[in-house]
């Protein structure tokens, strides 16, 4: 069969999507023709990984001044006629964007649509041809939905041939408050691939959670109860992947409670699967969780899971005391006692880990992708009942020409696993070259410190896959050979090769200054001396401690001040930083407060480079 999604924005990152694209990859693999079809672009190439087989394509340019950019159309602004305004989305549907709907779902040879939002699911009973076997999805539950959409949804589902929630909870619910006689109500479950990195070995001690940083999901009540984790185990590190508009919000929270050295805000980052197999156990604190995608990628990987028992996924997914913990949604005491219960029991952790990883193969997308194949059998048989025939196209207008497909396949993906001793293998392309300004060096040549990235040899892009860091994490590695993923996903590299490190480990805040502790690495402190170095250079004597040395700060005249070590008597000095783990970007992921002493603010700020500097400001 030909099967046709539609998206709202098939470039960016989110539960919605990375299904679509699961499903679509695995119907890919079974034999059927797949496209998706995504609403806006904003991006040459899709952010989450697509079997090459489907096509995806898009309706609308978003990006000014694109060739494809549509602005000067004149139904451009004018209100959609039949797309629900109660849409979380709505803002993005105007005229032209509908006639464009109704045109190219009008002229396809799709057999069958699936419209994947509420919103979508309106045009899909619009204006695909009755001949479609006509199906929606709803991937949040009907309670999240505005009133107003919860009452105008009903017109729309009643002309579909199914519709398809993704727990059995909400499509009891939809039976019990939605009176739909034609349209087969059914549940089947998002899907997620087995991961192509090894499952994590649960020895580091790091929590993981992810998702977009949005009030329903409560990253808020995380950090609070991690507060109490730290207070207990400070050798614990909560790691929050994802970006949202309560980004600033959760990061000041993180200062408040000076948890800087304890829970790191790292920013998006795709594919997650390599950073859930850092964790040992992985957090869910939503209040809301219409299937919760973040809790079986983070079993497929084999880490067990501390959830807030949330609608209405969390409770069909996890088995409580088996292969997680489920917590009163909103409770920060009992989350953080759950965190603690797994932290403090390494067997039990170990268990559950073991029972996450089998439990969670149920939503291998193979599975899911035959149960819509049973669901497509039955919807296909149930309209030939009806003894009508469609033709496969009636067209009534000119067909919609689509921008796309994007090239998902087109530009060489190249995965990157550090071994223990530091050492880069790289897995995809050919005869591939780093390139730094004018310099190149073909892969496997030795490579000097600074930052790279991998190019073919004409100069193309290399895009970033799979980056397994895992190993650099003990920070035990002196030859750091660092792959990260840039803005546009492309492959970049850092590279540190040092005699001697000077890293810092704890930054503590005081309203008089700051405290550094760290550890210098490939030499023994002996009286150490800190240098400040900016239009001048200020000395302060540091002490040596159990685990290296710590040196405290006062105020400081204004000007960037950079921090170098001179960590023996007749040693050269070593510049400050945090280069010695798999954290690429310590100025996105470390929160560090202002000190605000005598009238001048003393910021301390990790630089691009991950060298540590503090700027005051008067």
């Amino acid at each position: 069969m030909k099967v046709l999604f539609l998206l709202n924005d098939g470039f960016g990152i989110g539960g919605t999507i990375s299904t679509t694209f699961n499903l679509g990859s695995a119907l890919a693999e079974r034999g059927h023709q797949v496209e998706v079809l995504s609403t806006t672009r904003g991006r040459d190439m899709p952010q989450l990984p697509l079997h090459p087989a489907v096509r995806l394509m898009s309706l609308v340019e978003t990006r000014a001044g694109h060739p494809d950019h549509a602005g000067d159309d004149p139904q451009r602004g004018q209100p959609a006629r039949f797309y629900p305004k109660a849409d979380y989305r709505s803002s993005d549907y105007d005229r032209m964007v509908e006639e464009r709907y109704a045109r190219y779902l009008g002229s396809s040879d799709a057999d069958v649509v699936i419209a994947t939002r509420a919103g979508l699911i309106a045009y899909a009973g619009r204006f695909a041809p009755e001949r479609m076997i006509r199906i929606g999805q709803e991937h949040l539950t009907r309670l999240q939905q505005r009133k107003a959409m919860r009452e105008e949804l009903p017109r729309h589902l009643r002309k579909l041939d199914a519709f398809v929630t993704v727990t059995a909870r909400d499509a009891e619910d939809y039976r019990a408050h939605v009176r739909l006689p034609k349209t087969e109500v059914t549940f089947i479950p998002n899907s997620v691939p087995a991961p192509a990195v090894p499952r994590s070995h649960g020895r580091d001690k790091i929590v993981v959670a992810a998702g977009r940083l949005i009030p329903s999901k409560r990253y808020d009540l995380l950090i609070q109860a991690f507060a109490t984790v730290a207070a207990e185990r400070p050798d614990w590190q909560l790691r929050i992947y994802g970006q949202g508009k309560l980004r600033n919000n959760l990061r000041a929270l993180v200062a408040e409670l000076g948890l800087q050295g304890n829970v790191l805000m790292m920013g998006p980052y795709t594919p997650i699967e390599t950073e859930w197999a850092k964790g040992a156990i992985a957090a869910v604190p939503s209040d809301r969780e219409p299937f919760g995608m973040t809790l079986v990628e983070a079993m497929r990987c084999g880490v067990p899971v501390v959830s807030t028992d949330a609608p209405h996924g969390p409770a069909e997914i996890l088995q409580d005391g088996t292969d997680g913990l489920l917590t009163p949604v909103g409770d920060e005491a009992a989350l953080a006692a759950a965190l603690l219960r797994l932290i403090n029991d390494d067997a039990q952790r170990e268990a559950m880990a073991a029972a996450a990883l089998k439990n969670s193969e149920r939503y291998d997308p193979a599975l899911i992708a035959e149960q819509y194949e049973q669901l497509f059998e039955r919807l296909a048989a149930r309209k030939a009942t009806r003894r009508r025939w469609w033709p496969r196209s009636k067209r009534t207008t000119a067909p919609q020409p689509v921008l796309g497909p994007a090239p998902t396949s087109a530009v060489p993906t190249v995965d990157a696993l550090v071994t223990a001793d530091g050492e880069l293998v790289l897995d995809g392309g050919a005869d591939l070259i780093w390139w730094r300004d004018d310099e190149k060096v073909p892969v496997g040549g030795d490579l000097t410190e600074g930052n790279w990235q991998l190019r073919t040899p004409d100069g193309a892009a290399v895009r970033a896959g799979r980056l397994d860091t895992r190993a650099l994490i003990p920070g035990t590695a002196t030859r750091v050979q660092l792959p990260y993923r840039l803005g546009d996903g492309c492959f970049g590299l850092r590279v540190w090769n040092r005699s001697v490190y000077a890293e810092i480990g704890n930054v503590l805040i005081y309203t008089d200054g700051l405290r550094i502790e760290g550890r210098v690495v490939g030499a023994e402190p002996v009286a150490p001396v800190l240098e400040l170095r900016s239009t001048a250079t200020r000395e302060l004597p540091g002490s040596v401690t159990d685990s290296g040395f710590t040196v405290r700060i006062g105020a400081l005249p204004a000007g960037t001040w950079q921090l170098w070590l001179r960590y023996a008597p007749g040693r050269p000095a070593v510049r400050l930083g945090r280069l010695l783990d798999d954290v690429a970007r310590k100025d996105i992921a470390y929160v560090l407060s202002p000190i605000i002493i005598g009238g001048v603010t003393m910021q301390p700020h990790y630089d691009a480079n991950n060298e540590f500097s503090i700027r005051v400001t008067s």
